[in-house]
């Protein structure tokens, strides 16, 4: 009878063993991860894998914030769980700064890729390359993700040179005219303390050798009173010239209840040029402001969606909020606030990307 139980336990184990096996024949495994200069133009992440091909049915990627995910069905992380960036070469460390690959469910693996702002907004292109005996390379997933130019940080801070390039800065001061945006408590308009706050960063950025184009600087409505929002907004993003550097759109946020409260900033989904300059924004307002950090957040605001440049939109405060309402209204707020918008956009240049 002893026997027969050991049989059987053996037995069972061998089953287990042997449908463990089957599970994993039938998944991909990561056995590196590659990343080097395509040309002066491209970075080329290679992932290569070993067991079950995969095809572009297995694969998708999503790029924001930052990090370009690669999500795997029907793949293991295998040895790559266990390596971070050891396998990013020495040209490419301005690009990435380090990679991540967990399986996330079963058979299911995650690829981050953390990538600094030296990258070109919504550009990764995906392949899949066959086992290549001759250059001893196996199955890959190839990833394309096209560089910003070095040229955008030519001669920054030559302004001495009469040929140096000047960094181009659109404010857009939220609502106005017709559109008073939200009322606080006590009367209080977002309109005019977006356009306060702007016209003192304006002048604040000027002093620092910046050109600023507001897309307004009275109380009017930028495209005519009544139009369609789309118009109105299309109207503003119209006030950029084709080579503006950044888009800041400046707002106050607004709630039924009063005690909301606190700043946030946005990008656009996919914009990591955008997605910096947001985290950048809203590091110094929460530094010089003071208030609730709510986060760097992605959204498809118009203007940030449309804009042909890097734009973030930023909710000072909230200003059905009455403490928020008075801080707002209030002149020296407004400087704090703009020195904030100011500071942010210099790190946004002067670190040229590798913050």
């Amino acid at each position: 009878m002893t026997s027969l139980k050991k049989f059987l336990t053996y037995f069972t184990l061998l089953i287990v063993l042997a449908i463990a096996g089957t599970a994993s024949a039938k998944s991909a495994e990561l056995t590196g991860i590659d990343v080097f200069d395509l040309d002066n133009e491209t970075l080329r992440i290679e992932i290569s894998y070993e067991g079950k091909r995969l095809d572009s049915d297995n694969i998708s990627t999503d790029l924001r914030s930052g990090i370009l995910r690669v999500e795997l069905d029907n793949a293991l992380p295998g040895r790559i769980s266990r390596i971070s960036g050891t396998q990013i070469q020495s040209g490419a460390r301005n690009f990435v700064e380090k990679i991540i690959a967990n399986e996330t469910q079963p058979k299911h693996t995650s690829v981050q890729i953390h990538l600094n702002s030296a990258v070109e907004n919504d550009y990764v292109k995906v392949s899949i390359e066959r086992a290549n005996r001759s250059e001893k390379k196996s199955e890959r997933i190839v990833l394309d993700v096209k560089k910003y130019s070095a040229q955008d940080d030519w001669n920054w801070g030559e302004t001495d040179n009469d040929n140096a390039y000047q960094r181009i800065i659109v404010l857009d001061p939220g609502h106005g005219g017709s559109d008073a945006g939200a009322i606080g408590p006590t009367g209080v308009t977002e309109k005019s303390v977006s356009l306060a706050v702007s016209l003192k960063a304006q002048k604040l950025l000027t002093a620092d050798g910046y050109k600023v184009i507001m897309t307004r600087t009275t109380d009017i409505d930028v495209a005519a009173p009544g139009v369609p929002d789309s118009t109105e907004l299309q109207a503003r993003v119209n006030k950029a010239p084709p080579d503006a550097d950044i888009f800041i759109s400046v707002h106050c946020n607004a709630f039924s209840n009063g005690t909301a409260n606190g700043m946030e900033t946005y990008h656009a989904p996919t914009a990591i040029k955008g997605s910096r300059l947001a985290r950048l924004l809203n590091e110094e307002l929460f530094r010089l402001g003071g208030l609730n950090n709510r986060g760097v957040k992605a959204a498809r605001f118009f203007v940030m969606t449309h804009s042909k440049c890097p734009a973030s939109l930023i909710e000072l405060g909230f200003i059905t909020n009455p403490r928020e309402e008075k801080l707002l209204a209030s002149d020296a707020y407004q400087q704090k606030l703009a020195q904030a918008i100011t500071n942010a956009v210099n790190r946004y240049f002067n670190q040229g990307g590798s913050d």
